[in-house]
């Protein structure tokens, strides 16, 4: 049980312990489910096939990619194929391990729970932080290694630097952070945002000198996609985007949207934004709103919607509360993580432009999990007694149960990867025959067939999953 009075507030080794070792079941359910996961069919094997092409060539390749400038992927995906040794699964599935423990670890080193209140609030951070939507895809693809979910980690890192302790290193370690993420993938730019953010809060981690870097960093990003290496941005005709009530495929898309570029994009923003706070739409689908309608919604999607909704109420009534001490730029810790989502949520809003999909908000729906953390530490654990207590606590119940059910779902979504990675194995030629990969080379037969023997021989399922039953809820 909590502490009684004041002590609630006390700085206390024990409840540090309590809430680090909290993350630890976290981060040890979702190792052991992520381990039983052979590496994919689809979102893998076809990039690691890229993966023999010698270093030289390949750094090339990557700087002059038509639409795309994501180097640093593909030299992190290429580093992890050369040291295995052969032994993908065990590299890259660990690498996938490390980057869940990495993000644990930095969610509970931003929260602070330095006293029983902040512990008492840790076990629903944690479920906001794993059990959101926009998080599901860095767990449940990989491409061998998931870059949006090292995005959420550099995000959250660059936080870390920010709020801390100023130091003359951290302005080279900052613009370091930024030019890796952003030469990673487009999000990777958030990484900017989070530090601008922070420094107009006030937090001096990183040295003025560090900020005027890191906006001559970003001017030399954008002088370097368009006007060094003309990179462009997706087009419309390049993958198919939800849109209303359905996905749209690329020719509709540009059927419908040639002249109306503007239109689309706006949706797409829009449409993210509130699928980060609301739950609806879900890859810019109205997948709930659809099911109402027709009178059978999803019960996922309505705890979905639910929890993501009563979060962003408990956010929104800590702002509300703090706005004045805000506007008096009193500011605390406290409020720069609620401040740094507010300002996280728009620019991946933005990021998200050419197309949506719930796992490119996963950095905003981290720091969600920052702030719904804040808020529930100072709103729903309250320190004295009486039937404001009850009531405080009466909610925080109700909110981490509707959290406990995306979490769960999250394990659900895995068990069930689990058995359809295996499927799609078993029939991975017919599949390389659709997407007309060459698998002439020696090499590319020996990938085949060490990961394809992996996921049919040596990683077999610890027991059978009765997930079609998981299917009719989800």
């Amino acid at each position: 049980m909590l502490p009684t009075g004041g002590e609630i507030d006390g700085p206390s080794r024990a409840a540090v312990t309590a809430a680090y070792g909290a993350g630890a079941l976290v981060v040890l359910g979702l190792a052991l489910a992520l381990l039983a996961i052979p590496i994919q069919v689809s979102d893998s094997f076809g990039n690691m096939l890229k993966l023999s092409t010698p270093w030289p060539q390949f750094v090339v390749q990557e700087f002059t990619q038509p639409s795309y400038l994501r180097p640093f992927l593909w030299m992190q995906l290429k580093a992890v194929h050369d040291v295995s040794g052969g032994h993908y699964y065990a590299w890259f599935r660990g690498v996938h391990v490390l980057q869940v423990i990495v993000l644990v670890g930095l969610y509970l080193h931003l929260i602070r729970p330095r006293t029983w209140r902040g512990a008492a609030a840790v076990p629903l951070g944690l479920a906001v932080l794993v059990g959101h939507h926009a998080f599901t895809g860095t767990v449940n693809e990989a491409f061998p290694i998931n870059t949006f979910l090292t995005i959420v980690i550099c995000c959250l890192a660059a936080a870390a630097l920010a709020l801390g302790k100023e130091r003359r290193a951290n302005s080279v370690l900052a613009v370091l952070l930024f030019a890796y993420a952003a030469l990673s993938v487009e999000s990777g730019l958030l990484v900017f945002v989070v530090f601008a953010a922070a420094a107009v809060t006030g937090a001096r981690g990183v040295p003025r000198a560090g900020t005027v870097a890191l906006v001559a960093a970003l001017a030399g990003y954008f002088a370097l996609r368009f006007a060094v290496l003309d990179v462009g941005t997706p087009s419309l005709s390049e993958r198919a985007s939800g849109f209303g009530f359905s996905v749209l495929d690329p020719p509709e898309l540009a059927r419908r949207f040639t002249d109306r570029r503007l239109a689309f994009y706006t949706y797409n923003v829009v449409a993210s934004a509130l699928s980060v706070v609301f739950g609806e739409p879900r890859g810019g689908v109205y997948r709930l709103t659809d099911g109402l309608r027709l009178g059978a919604p999803y019960p996922s999607l309505v705890a979905t919607a639910v929890a993501s909704t009563a979060a962003s109420i408990l956010i929104a009534v800590f702002a509300w509360r703090r706005l004045p001490a805000w506007r008096a730029w009193q500011l605390t810790h406290d409020d720069r993580l609620v401040l740094l989502f507010l300002a996280l949520l728009p620019a991946n809003a933005v990021i998200s432009f050419p197309y949506t999909k719930d796992v490119i908000m996963s950095p905003a729906a981290a720091f969600m999990a920052l702030a719904a953390g804040v808020a529930a530490r100072h709103l729903l654990i309250p320190a004295t007694g009486g039937r404001g207590r009850v009531l405080a606590l009466a909610a925080c119940l109700l909110l981490s149960l509707t959290w406990s059910v995306r979490l769960l779902s999250l394990h659900v979504e895995l068990r069930v990867a689990q058995h359809k990675v295996r499927e799609e194995w078993a029939y991975v030629d017919d599949w390389i025959a659709l997407q007309r990969l060459d698998v002439s080379d020696p090499h590319a037969r020996a990938l085949r067939d060490a990961l394809r023997d992996d996921a049919l021989i040596t990683r077999r399922p610890a027991g059978e999953l009765a997930w079609a039953r998981w299917r009719l809820f989800y």
